[in-house]
């Protein structure tokens, strides 16, 4: 069984082929730019400049460009606009060693009180004083945020994301019925080394506290209430 390419003895179809594929590989502003460069060749310049917003001698530099490529449309891709010169940090870095031995000194110590502690050293030094926004930029531009207790790690090396406990609360914009929600508290009054605790409660419909004793965790030490009669209790209005 014999195998044979598709462009077998067929003149010139490799080259088309190898075209196409430079084709597809070119980025889809040069090709933008290549077809603007056709208008151009078919109409007049004034027509082309108006027609795709381009300037004459933009015009004229992609077609040097395209020529000096011999053809390669792939020269014409747009080039990165990154500014050659950027922009330094013009702080002293004395006045960064000085606020990381402050912070090493006072730890996690804050911005507002920083410029303080700094501005005698500053007029020492004869170093402007920073204000407060840039004294917290360069904390945070520091690798370590300058902090006392920097992040933990894993056996990798990444920084291990702190676990903070979810606390029930109310969703923030509920809308309940009346006697359908109600907010608790505690509190424990003691008298004669008697501890009696009482949960005070709220409803939205009713403001007045309404408290009634509950069972409190205490040590063994402490003496027993007595208990409440079998009869039915009900809750009562607090008297001031």
């Amino acid at each position: 069984m014999r195998v044979q390419h598709i462009g077998y003895r067929i003149r010139g179809f490799y080259r088309v082929a190898a075209l196409g594929h430079l084709w597809d590989m070119t980025p889809k502003d040069a090709q933008q730019r290549l077809n603007i460069l056709h208008f151009w060749d078919k109409h007049e310049l004034a027509a082309t400049m108006d027609a795709f917003g381009v300037s004459r001698r933009t015009l004229f530099r992609w077609r040097a460009l395209l020529r000096a490529a011999g053809g390669n449309p792939a020269v014409l891709a747009a080039k990165s606009c990154t500014p050659k010169r950027a922009r330094t940090s013009k702080i002293d870095p004395r006045l960064v060693a000085e606020i990381r031995r402050l912070r090493g000194l006072h730890p996690n110590l804050g911005k507002d009180k920083l410029r303080v502690l700094l501005a005698p050293w500053c007029a020492q030094h004869a170093i402007a004083l920073p204000s407060s926004s840039t004294i917290g930029r360069i904390m945070a531009r520091a690798p370590d945020k300058m902090r006392h207790a920097p992040a933990r790690i894993d056996r990798l090396g990444r920084p291990k994301p702190l676990r903070r406990p979810t606390k029930t609360r109310k969703p923030k914009g509920l809308q309940a019925a009346p006697m359908t929600l109600w907010a608790a508290d505690t509190i424990e009054r003691v008298r004669d080394r008697l501890a009696a605790p009482s949960s005070p409660s709220l409803t939205p419909s009713r403001p007045s506290p309404l408290p009634w004793p509950c069972p409190a965790k205490a040590p063994a030490t402490r003496p027993l209430l007595p208990k409440p009669s079998s009869r039915a209790w009900a809750p009562t209005l607090a008297t001031r």
